[in-house]
């Protein structure tokens, strides 16, 4: 049945079977993939005698069924690789060496990664290296997609319970960041129960910043802070902070990222 399936499957079955699930219509499909509906059926019914299920409940709009899941996810990394491995190809047509993809949250773009990236080109001159730079969640769901080679990004449980290869890089610390005009910007020593009293601009809800910040007042004895704002934007956050009431506070993993336009402190 294995080798039945992998003699009959074609990279355009799986393409059409993708167009399909995101469409949801054999008609916008067709549009998508520049071809006709009579072929984009015909493809379908061609997959789906191979696996021998229904993959999409026919109707006004077509419903994948608990069989579309694992082929479509599969689908997905499949058309990856075959783009990468093209990408590979043209690489070292044009004299490199292979293809490289990099997934880095913002602190670790801004540090880690340079100096990365400049030893492994003195150590293979012909490699291409591509960056993303996104928050965790979002390299992850692309590292899924085989869309990205490596992670620099927290080590949290995802990556503890992965399986996947890993390695602690350094041990990161987050400071309490506020306005320069800030009551609180021109004191020497800052408690928590001080920052307590100001309202805060915080990361989301299950965030390993959001978690370690909770950890730390409630080790502290003090409820949360008010919160002005759940955010993660650095410019909204930036431009708030700036504002001279109601006098924000918020959590950043580095100093670096608190440079210039922010007084930092440690809280004791």
């Amino acid at each position: 049945m294995a080798m039945q399936w992998t003699r009959r499957i074609r990279l355009r079955h799986l393409e059409v079977l993708l167009a399909i699930a995101r469409h949801r219509s054999l008609t916008e499909a067709a549009v998508a993939l520049d071809i006709t509906q009579p072929a984009v059926s015909q493809w379908l019914a061609d997959i789906e005698a191979a696996a021998g299920v229904r993959l999409f409940e026919r109707g006004q709009r077509l419903r994948p069924t608990p069989f579309a899941a694992p082929i479509l996810a599969h689908a997905g990394r499949v058309l990856q690789d075959a783009q990468r491995a093209f990408a590979e190809l043209s690489v070292i047509r044009a004299g490199g060496a292979g293809l490289v993809r990099v997934g880095a949250m913002r602190v670790a773009a801004a540090s880690l990664v340079p100096a990365a990236v400049l030893r492994l080109r003195a150590q293979v001159p012909g490699v291409e290296l591509a960056l993303v730079e996104d928050i965790a969640a979002r390299l992850w769901e692309a590292f899924e997609r085989n869309e990205l080679d490596v992670l620099v990004t927290r080590l949290d449980t995802r990556v503890l319970g992965s399986g996947l290869p890993h390695r602690a890089l350094f041990a990161d610390r987050y400071r309490v960041v506020c306005g320069p005009q800030h009551p609180l910007a021109g004191r020497k020593r800052v408690g928590w129960r001080d920052a307590a009293r100001h309202p805060w601009l915080m990361p989301g809800a299950g965030t390993p910043l959001q978690e370690a910040l909770s950890a730390t007042f409630a080790a502290a004895g003090l409820a949360m802070p008010p919160v002005l704002l759940t955010s993660a934007s650095g410019a909204a956050n930036v431009a708030l902070l700036g504002s001279r009431t109601p006098w924000p506070c918020t959590p950043a993993w580095s100093r670096r990222a608190c440079r210039s336009r922010a007084r930092w402190w440690r809280c004791r």
